[in-house]
């Protein structure tokens, strides 16, 4: 696949399209403002790269759109004046930005395009709200030198040759952080979430094996997509005779949602089970119920069953072990086993759902040895993991809330079927979460747990995969590190020290010396008074359009834009979110950043050389340290012990 990298800026006075080699990092401008006039040469460049990929971020919802108008519009520009034709463009835009909220939107479909597309925005499903991550976001996130805002407002006149020199450079800095971006969609990079997984080259695989059109989809439409093209297969009709809606219940009766075999022995879970059964939900109600069991708070909800876990540590030993117990593809495998399916597209549907199950089952093997099988093991897993979700998503062709509520819920229930089987038998488990449990158990009662485990699976139909731990750190249930026999490490939540790139990283030294203390005995302060990168130590914020930053010193005050990376430092000044002066919004009109009262540094220009003398690393051992305080101490404050002396012992 031959990509170019590019970006556009589209002024008042200024029109800008700059274009990247990624093989031979050469950049090509083409501009329109007083002085010049490259568009003859940029329909030129495009023509003569018909063959290339232009590689943007969010260019399908605007970049491409625009540079589409202005290829199909241009001849009949050369009359007008060069301030006129970018005035022209700038209304494009502008237009393009306000068009997007609405249904005919784009005015330009993918496949219309004079030249092809690959949107790292769309790829990454960074277009979904809960995900939705800007280019300057990602700047952060991927530790570059600049993070770079537009310091000139698109309406500005009158701009003088450094207005267009800065506007350039910033357009150059936004094509060098896509191509960054673009190196870890492809594997390209030594990131450990993101290294040798190549997401366009699994798209192509999925469309020459399947025939979907998926270089631009993001894996939960990949899914979505495979699942119809089954279904379709199943059903014996057109991809265009697929129902465009779900099927919309006012109320649900819970007692519909729970399986056969669901039965408990001891009264206090028969008498839930029975209460459970008794509820009726209403369209928008979600379900939440709580129960203490055995010296655990279990909460059933709408996102599974999890157990309310305080701070504590856990650790085997010559009598004790620590086994985790997962069910494999739960959700999956609930709704199939169960024969389950939106009751609208009939057991169609559950059986092309099966095929692509174990298809997938079937070739998993085969996975490892041979690149192209592997892809379609990938596609395969997006559509099936795809359902549960979608059956929740009243835009989706599958939504039936019922199937939803029976997987949670049967999903809850079957694991809590489980527990209590673990405790009779005088097992004890120590957490449970979605699809899973951990226990601890004497290693004289593991013939037990085999016992229960056999006789739970062939009840249910569901298999339990085994991992074994040397030890585990609870903080929540959803924050812990747990180290494996096997000498594997698996982190969740505030132990978390490799980030997925739509979620925040700040202050990661604050993890790494967390692992550091919990695996190594290293305190705190040792690792990171010793800690060598700056980007570490980063943090970052972004105001909405209703505020900004301001920076108060001795000097004055300095006024930031939307989003600002900082470290706390020994001098530097106290950072503000504060309301704009035309804001309607109901919110304090001053609110503090993430490191309160500290005083920071802004760096959104930070290189890897950056000295590190001016960090204060008080507040990062200070962070770190109350977190360990928290976790051996079981959520008791330090009265009487001093945290500095705090240690594990081993």
């Amino acid at each position: 696949m031959q990509v170019l990298i590019y970006d556009i800026e589209t002024m008042q006075e200024f029109f800008l399209m700059n274009v990247c080699e990624p093989e031979t990092k050469e950049c090509h401008e083409f501009m329109v403002s007083k002085w010049h006039n490259n568009l003859d040469a940029m329909v030129k460049f495009i023509e003569d790269h018909k063959d290339f990929y232009f590689v943007g971020y969010n260019n399908l919802r605007f970049d491409a759109q625009v540079v589409e108008w202005i290829l199909r519009n241009y001849e009949n520009w050369h009359q007008k004046d060069n301030l006129e034709i970018c005035a022209m463009i700038a209304q494009k835009a502008a237009d393009v930005i306000h068009d997007a909220n609405f249904e005919v939107f784009p005015e330009y479909r993918e496949q219309d395009l004079s030249f092809k597309q690959i949107d790292l925005f769309k790829v990454n499903h960074y277009d979904n709200k809960t995900r939705m991550v800007s280019l300057k976001r990602l700047e952060f996130e991927m530790d570059l030198e600049n993070i770079e805002e537009m310091p000139i407002h698109h309406t500005k006149v009158d701009m003088t040759q450094e207005e267009i020199q800065i506007t350039r450079d910033y357009c150059k800095n936004d094509v060098f952080a896509t191509y960054e971006f673009y190196k870890i969609t492809t594997g390209q990079c030594d990131h450990p979430l993101y290294k040798g997984n190549n997401q366009l080259e699994l798209r192509q695989d999925i469309q020459e094996e399947f025939g979907i059109p998926c270089l631009n989809y993001s894996d939960s439409k990949i899914g979505d997509e495979m699942i119809k093209k089954y279904y379709c297969q199943e059903k014996k009709i057109q991809y265009t005779e697929l129902p465009r809606k779900g099927f919309f219940r006012k109320e649900i009766k819970v007692k519909n949602c729970i399986a056969p075999y669901v039965t408990f022995k001891t009264t206090q879970l028969q008498t839930f089970l029975k209460k459970m059964k008794g509820t009726t939900l209403g369209l928008q109600d979600d379900f939440k119920e709580h129960i203490d069991f055995y010296g655990n708070t279990y909460s059933f909800m709408k996102g599974g069953l999890h157990t309310e876990n305080k701070p504590e540590i856990f650790e085997a030993n010559e009598e004790y072990e620590i086994i985790d117990w997962d069910v494999s593809s739960y959700y999956p495998a609930i709704i199939i086993n169960n024969g389950k399916y939106p009751a609208h597209l009939g057991k169609e549907f559950l059986e092309g759902y099966k095929q692509m199950f174990n298809k997938r089952l079937e070739l998993k093997p085969l996975a490892k040895k041979d690149k192209k099988i592997a892809g379609i093991v990938g596609a395969l897993k997006l559509a099936v993991n795809s359902v549960y979700g979608k059956s929740s998503d009243m835009q989706s062709w599958i939504y039936d809330r019922q199937l939803t509520m029976f997987t949670t819920i049967t999903g809850e229930l079957s694991l809590m079927m489980l527990i209590e089987a673990y405790e009779l038998a005088g097992i004890h488990v120590i957490s449970a979460n979605t699809d899973g449990v951990t226990i601890r158990i004497k290693k004289t009662d593991l013939d037990k747990m085999h016992e229960i485990n056999a006789w739970w699976s062939q009840l249910t139909q569901y298999e339990l995969e085994r991992t074994d731990y040397e030890r585990i750190i609870f903080s929540t249930v959803n924050d812990y590190l747990a180290i494996k026999t096997d000498g594997g490490i698996k982190k969740k939540g505030d132990f978390l020290t490799d980030f997925e790139l739509h979620k925040n990283k700040s202050a990661r030294i604050v993890p790494i010396a967390l692992e550091q203390f919990f695996i190594n005995n290293t305190p705190v302060a040792d690792t990171i008074n010793e800690h060598r990168s700056i980007y570490d130590f980063a943090m970052r914020q972004r105001a909405t359009r209703d505020f900004h930053f301001e920076g108060k010193s001795e000097k004055g005050t300095t006024i930031y834009n939307k989003l600002i990376r900082f470290y706390v430092s020994n001098t530097g000044e106290k950072l503000l979110k504060v309301k704009n002066a035309d804001s309607t919004s109901g919110a304090a009109p001053i609110s503090q950043v993430e490191a309160g009262d500290w005083v920071m540094a802004v760096c959104n220009k930070l290189s890897k050389d950056h000295p590190m003398d001016n960090i204060n690393r008080e507040y990062y051992i200070e962070r770190a340290q109350k977190m360990v305080d928290k976790i051996l101490l079981g959520g008791r404050k330090p009265i009487f012990v001093d945290p500095n002396q705090l240690s594990l012992g081993f």
